[in-house]
């Protein structure tokens, strides 16, 4: 594929995000009882952490999970975080951050069973005694974000195609996006970041979601 070929396709799938951002009712609603492989997840608190790194005093955000399989079958999991704050900009878990801020975080928490992002991936078995725990940091650089969302995929295996209204590839052909079943959670505005040590940020609100 072309360089042209791959702006373009990036363009129009830029577009079709926001198409589904701004257009009601446009995206599909997740199945009331779940038709794919789907894991039981339990998430911590959302915190802040702030750390001396190589290029200077930054700041954090953090939160632990705790995943465990009935689906009846093993899956593989890669579980991926977004989060997004007020200003609309979208935060990757992982991007940006050293890990010597991931393994100062472990440490604090101080538990054997908790991975960082990358030790976790891997085929998670059925039971309880198969769980995995993970972590996952984010960067701050907005110290008032509002509301705060964080959007986790990879705990199920639904997903949806969508055609995006009016949109046509460098082809004339439709476009179409797949959505994938994912865990909104939301959290209170915390106000101003600076000193707020390790207190929660609290959470308002856990809903299933396509995304």
């Amino acid at each position: 594929m072309t360089f042209k070929n791959l702006l373009i396709s990036a363009l129009i799938f830029a577009a079709a995000i926001l198409t589904l951002a701004f257009t009601g009712g446009l995206a599909p609603e997740p199945s009331a009882v779940a038709k794919r492989w789907q894991l039981q997840a339990d998430f911590g608190p959302l915190r802040v952490f702030s750390a001396n790194t190589e290029s200077g005093p930054r700041t954090f955000y953090y939160l632990t999970y705790k995943a465990v399989n009935r689906s009846g079958q093993d899956v593989v999991f890669a579980p991926s975080f977004d989060l997004v704050d007020s200003t609309g900009a979208v935060i990757k878990s992982g991007r940006s951050v050293p890990d010597s801020v991931t393994k100062a975080i472990l440490g604090r928490l101080g538990s054997p069973l908790i991975q960082d992002q990358i030790t976790v991936l891997g085929t998670i078995l059925q039971g309880e005694e198969n769980a995995k725990e993970g972590l996952v940091v984010w960067p701050c650089e907005n110290f008032r974000p509002g509301e705060i969302h964080v959007y986790a995929a990879g705990f199920s295996g639904e997903t949806a195609q969508v055609k995006v209204p009016g949109a046509k590839d460098d082809k004339g052909k439709d476009v179409f996006i797949t959505l994938r079943k994912s865990r909104q959670l939301t959290f209170k505005d915390p106000g101003e970041l600076m000193n707020r040590g390790d207190n929660p940020i609290d959470s308002s609100d856990a809903a299933w979601i396509m995304r």
